[in-house]
């Protein structure tokens, strides 16, 4: 077992396992990628659907799983601003500052859970069947390490966040209801600090390494359709230029054809003399 099995491993164990989990799924989408040369093909996208199936694609089926997580991690937002909310406007005994600090980080983690799927819907759907392909496989952003590894921990992310968030807001519950009242954030302010901004912090970094990598394989597959439409452009334009020379050319090599010169009959001297007459007006 290498170095890089060894973090993987404690990656997994500190995310619930969910990345592993992701990373099977992501097989699934490997036959997205077309045979021949990279992004020589028309875009797809199946998330859309396809015309004369009534069967839901993968991409279609993830999309409805992000909406789902969506949803449970707005109703855990609203629970844990009302929970703070609520402590707040209270004039009965302090809240003992560990419930506050569960309660607050619940939300930052649910906060970033609902950027997260946002910015991935958006990414997602902007992305062809070829780049979700790609990044399945490890082709997309280093194609010559084939690394599937970290995409899969993004592809896990907005459930890890769901539920470590949700978690937080459990765990601030059950202390509520056993501690009861205590010493406020007030006097444990250095403590409340650190217990709340460790996973919030954590969770932000995880958030920025997302969106930085979702960034690259957005440029990656922009710049590689627009890098193969202007050599399809100047093939393009090299065959055209080819066809009028070689146009040319064919007319250059024809034959001359000479055709004799018939002279025209000699006009009559009575009509034209007649013409001549009519065409002068006479005078009285």
């Amino acid at each position: 077992m290498g170095l890089a099995d060894i973090l993987w491993f404690l990656v997994c164990v500190l995310t619930l396992g969910f990345p592993a989990k992701y990373l099977e799924r992501l097989r699934l989408f490997e036959d997205l990628v077309p045979p021949g040369k990279a992004w020589s093909t028309p875009a797809t996208y199946s998330d859309r659907g396809v015309e004369g199936d009534s069967r839901k694609t993968m991409r279609q089926k993830q999309q409805e799983e992000w909406d789902r997580l969506n949803i449970a991690v707005s109703v855990i937002t609203a629970t844990s601003a009302a929970a703070l909310a609520i402590q707040a406007t209270s004039s009965g005994p302090s809240m003992y500052w560990v419930v506050t600090s569960f309660y607050s980080t619940a939300f930052g983690l649910s906060l970033q859970g609902l950027i997260l799927i946002t910015y991935v819907t958006i990414t997602a759907g902007g992305s062809s069947d070829e780049a979700i392909g790609r990044l399945a496989t490890g082709q997309l952003i280093m194609p010559e390490y084939r690394i599937v590894k970290p995409a899969a921990f993004i592809m896990a992310l907005p459930a890890i966040l769901a539920t470590y968030s949700s978690g937080f807001l459990l765990a601030g519950l059950v202390t509520m209801v056993v501690n009861g009242p205590g010493e406020g954030v007030a006097s444990r302010r250095g403590e409340y600090i650190a217990v709340t901004m460790i996973p919030v912090a954590m969770a932000f970094s995880w958030l920025c390494a997302a969106i930085i990598l979702c960034e690259i394989g957005s440029w990656v597959e922009i710049t590689a359709r627009n890098a193969i439409r202007a050599e399809n452009d100047k093939k393009g334009l090299h065959d055209v230029e080819a066809a009028g020379v070689v146009n040319d050319t064919h007319k250059l090599n024809m034959p001359l054809e000479i055709r004799p010169i018939t002279p025209s009959p000699s006009p009559n001297p009575t009509l034209v003399a007649g013409a001549v007459a009519g065409a002068i007006p006479w005078r009285t």
